[in-house]
């Protein structure tokens, strides 16, 4: 038989052909403002601790993280059967829209929000139906009520507080969303540490509610990837079908039982960071021709006469922000998360400078 030659790019499914992958920077010599993480360290004693801890690396994981569900249990006061842990929340939106998603199945979600949702409903099959924010900030919540009439729509995701325009939504308009659509409604509270509100005890109440968390955020884990659903443990029993085994290291699993242990200093972290938030804020306010939105997370959107000219200007300086393009309603807009104190005043610094049209590199030493 002869050789038969293939181009991979024939065999592609047509969904994946047309996506277009989620864009991220990496610039080490930058100082990174752009993807909402923690800018501390762990806590003092933290990592010590896990260097003195024996991990069985040539041995499988605990499938189901029984020791780490126990301790989240404990943080949320959720039982540990209502709690699925993710290697990261991305796979645990995957995960619900292999569940209650696919073929002849609609996601309905309220653009502008997180781009991973409608990254994991074309992969997985799933329409998605956008019922975008009111003034780009604030629910429909009537017209998403109307789409989830619709017998395809079987679920809806709500970011609360959302990224990236950091609205956080009314509860009881969630709450109605819940009890009103008949669909599986999903709140990403990634930020919730931040807003400190929550709709986890509501949990017991609503089958059809489940809570994506995060550990990547507040705690300072964004680089090993640590998430988990909350919900009622009928409900998660159907999404842990469609579960991977061993879907999250043994690694991850231990720093997120030992950063439970350490929520004092976490919360330290938390209020220091909602601080040099507010500092931001203000400073951007007090600049002529920027728009800036209010925030409950640690980031902040913001909309200068110029966003692109803004954002190549920071980069000279060595700020890397989120240049979000052109958003629903709101338009072409950057996003900054808070830094360490002295990032943030040197943030400052060379926005002022950017203001006034100065072309000078900042100092960053």
């Amino acid at each position: 038989m002869g050789k038969v030659v293939c181009n991979p790019e024939n065999l592609v499914r047509p969904v994946v052909r047309q996506l277009v992958p989620y864009e991220t920077k990496y610039l080490p010599e930058c100082i990174k403002l752009d993807a909402n993480e923690n800018p501390f360290p762990w806590p003092a004693g933290m990592q010590e601790s896990l260097y003195k801890e024996k991990l069985a690396f040539n041995r499988y994981p605990d499938g189901m993280g029984g020791d780490l569900r126990n301790a989240i249990g404990t943080y949320t006061k959720v039982s540990p059967e209502g709690i699925l842990i993710g290697n990261g929340s991305d796979e645990l939106i995957q995960l619900i829209l292999l569940t209650f998603g696919g073929l002849g199945k609609s996601l309905i979600i309220h653009p502008p929000t997180f781009g991973m949702y409608q990254i994991y409903a074309r992969l997985t099959d799933t329409t998605v139906v956008p019922v975008p924010l009111l003034n780009g900030l604030d629910l429909d919540t009537e017209k998403m009520l109307e789409a989830a009439k619709s017998p395809e729509a079987h679920v809806i995701i709500i970011c609360n507080p959302n990224n990236p325009t950091g609205s956080l939504f009314p509860r009881e308009d969630i709450l109605r969303l819940v009890r009103e659509s008949g669909k599986i409604v999903v709140v990403d509270e990634a930020y919730a540490e931040f807003s400190e509100e929550t709709l986890i005890p509501e949990l017991e109440n609503y089958p059809n509610l489940v809570i994506l968390r995060t550990f990547s955020k507040s705690f300072g884990m964004a680089g090993l990837r640590l998430g988990y659903l909350l919900g009622q443990p009928e409900t998660i029993d159907l999404i842990n079908k469609v579960r991977p085994p061993f879907n999250v290291n043994s690694f991850s699993q231990r720093v997120g039982i030992l950063a439970l242990g350490y929520l004092g200093e976490y919360q330290a972290q938390i209020q220091q960071i909602k601080v040099e938030t507010r500092k931001l804020h203000d400073g951007l306010t007090q600049l002529p021709d920027v728009v800036v939105y209010p925030t409950r997370t640690n980031f902040i959107l913001f909309k200068p006469e110029d966003p692109d000219g803004w954002a190549d200007e920071l980069m000279k300086r060595g700020f890397l922000v989120r240049n979000m393009g052109v958003l629903p309603v709101l338009g072409k807009c950057l996003r900054i998360s808070a830094g360490l104190p002295e990032e943030n005043e040197g943030f400052l610094r060379a926005i002022r400078e950017i203001s006034k049209g100065s072309t000078n590199t900042y100092d960053q030493s």
